[in-house]
């Protein structure tokens, strides 16, 4: 009997040491790619302080705008993961290859007209959305937006690639593809801003680092290297075929749109509350990507590891993955918080900010910094695992019940009614956070993604 436990332990410690070799091939790339983006992000937006408050609130306003509509097709990207990924679980490849090759097609095409749309009518939808900021800030806004929807066929096309390249189990040439990118962006940023074209000059270097990126990714996806390959022919859309990726795409996309129309909402409070605290709002935004960047990793990973599980069956490791992962994004919070703590004043001092918008910032950063260890994995990893088991209508209604009644009512009352200014916005997003975090807690651990039933291995690999 002791030797049949001891027998057992064994197999469960080789099992979790091959889950965790497992996470960590795919997480490591993930990790450097958007460290490199985020970093790349920070060095831009240092270079466009020194344009001037105005170009960096127009930059960060625009970008906030730009990231609701492109969660529309970068939704539709997660549910090509999510598919692609159970598909391979369950062995099925040609299909993963078609499902693959319709998702990206879908994503461009969607990209295309929503690109079109901006540059239509981007200046009338600037007008409408922040008509308090400074005339100079539209300006900025203006030119930024334009290049932005210009851009948007090939935001598309990279996010349907890399989704289904990481389904299959690839996460290095993402990174590459990133990296590359970040290499033109930061350069000819560089080479424009000397030049004196300002605004002008980051949106150009944008618009070049994202035609790359999504060429480059296509021309890789195209090769067929990753255990299946995309169909030839004419792209025909299949709605038998896209109906499970719009299963996971629509509501995750409703989701992303309400969650970054919120994030709108909150820059709409903020456009009257003057320059200096934009400009509070953009540094800690800004190096928030960087305090949260383990965690967005692993839960990028997280939805290959647990689509796959789920598509073979293996319910009893799907739940293991979602404490697994939990547990290593709050651990890497914890140490990420520790080092913003020591470094954040002179990094806030990169952005040339000016005495009130320096306070403001580290004020944002430190409560955030003490808030993301407890509540974040929850929060926003452990949606993307309850996605990858086909779990997307009900987070969508946690996501969105929270986002309308704590989040946008939040920022109001703290910052508008009992004028908090900034902070006040800002409690809004972190009260929003304990409420997600709860819903999705309740759905994952009450086994609800499994129908209620006690998640148990129904096949072995």
């Amino acid at each position: 009997m002791v030797i049949k436990v001891l027998a057992k332990i064994e197999a469960l410690k080789s099992k979790l040491s091959d889950t965790n070799r497992e996470m960590l091939r795919l997480f490591w790339p993930v990790l450097v790619e958007h460290t490199l983006a985020i970093t790349i992000g920070i060095v831009s937006a240092i270079m466009v302080s020194g344009v001037g408050d105005f170009a960096v609130s127009g930059v960060t306003m625009v970008d906030t705008f730009n990231f609701m509509i492109i969660a529309i097709f970068t939704a539709l990207a997660v549910g090509a993961t999510v598919v692609v990924a159970q598909k391979i679980g369950a062995h099925k490849i040609s299909e993963a290859g078609e499902t693959a090759f319709q998702s990206i097609v879908l994503c461009v095409s969607i990209a295309s007209i929503l690109g079109m749309a901006v540059v239509l009518f981007g200046r009338n939808i600037l007008n409408v959305i922040y008509a308090g900021a400074a005339e100079n800030v539209h300006q900025a806004m203006r030119t930024y937006f334009l290049f932005s929807g210009i851009s948007y066929p090939f935001v598309g096309l990279f996010a349907a690639c890399t989704g289904v390249m990481r389904a299959g189990g690839n996460t290095r040439t993402p990174m590459i593809s990133s990296a590359i990118a970040n290499v033109v962006n930061i350069t000819l940023a560089f080479i424009l801003i000397q030049a004196g074209l300002g605004v002008l000059g980051v949106s150009i270097a944008m618009l070049s680092a994202r035609t790359v990126a999504g060429t480059f990714a296509f021309i890789v996806v195209n090769k067929g290297v990753y255990g299946f390959a995309l169909p030839g022919g004419k792209p025909r859309l299949s709605r038998k075929i896209l109906k499970p990726v719009l299963n996971v795409g629509v509501p995750s996309g409703v989701d992303a749109i309400i969650f970054n129309g919120a994030r709108v909402v909150m820059t709409v409070f903020m456009a009257g509350m003057g320059t200096a605290a934009l400009h509070a709002h953009a540094i800690a935004n800004s190096l928030s990507g960087f305090m949260f960047l383990p965690g967005n990793a692993m839960a990028i990973v997280s939805v290959t590891l647990v689509g796959q599980a789920y598509g073979a069956k293996l319910y009893g490791r799907v739940k293991m993955l979602m404490g697994r992962v939990c547990l290593f994004c709050s651990g890497s919070h914890v140490i990420m918080s520790l080092i913003f703590i020591f470094l954040i004043s002179p990094l806030i001092r990169l952005y040339n900010p000016t005495p009130y918008a320096e306070e403001l910032s580290l004020r944002l950063i430190m409560t955030m910094a003490i808030l993301s260890p407890i509540v974040w994995s929850f929060s926003f990893a452990m949606p993307q695992m309850l996605r990858a088991c086909g779990d997307a209508k009900s987070t969508m209604y946690v996501s969105v019940a929270s986002l309308l009644l704590l989040r946008i009512l939040g920022a109001w009352f703290f910052g508008i009614y009992l004028e908090w200014g900034v902070f006040g916005v800002w409690m809004g997003m972190f009260i929003d956070w304990f409420g997600r975090g709860i819903g999705f807690s309740v759905r994952a651990f009450s086994n609800a993604w499994n129908g209620g039933r006690k998640p148990v291995d129904e096949t072995k690999n």
